[in-house]
């Protein structure tokens, strides 16, 4: 045999592999594609509902703090609006 023909021969069958084995992989990894991008938008929208969530309840929270520091804030101007006894009124 000639030694040139055998770097051919070898160039040849590696590409005729590679191509079988693309043929033979595309529908395998098509539906591996189609599987996880299914799972990545299951976890995407179960994350999605427990940030609203998260967010809902911190927008609760924040809303109880508020009503507190209002309740504060009248009590202290109620305070300074009291005139002091012994103080002359103001005014």
């Amino acid at each position: 045999m000639d030694p040139e023909i055998i770097p051919m021969m070898i160039f040849t069958i590696i590409i005729l592999a590679m191509l079988g084995g693309f043929i033979l992989l595309l529908p395998i990894t098509r539906r591996l594609g189609k599987f996880l991008e299914y799972r990545m938008t299951e976890r995407t929208r179960l994350m999605e509902n427990q940030e609203k969530e998260a967010l809902l309840r911190a927008i609760e929270s924040l809303r109880d703090d508020v009503a507190h520091l209002a309740e504060r804030q009248e009590f202290t101007e109620r305070l300074l609006d009291k005139p002091r006894s012994g103080e002359p009124p103001r005014g």
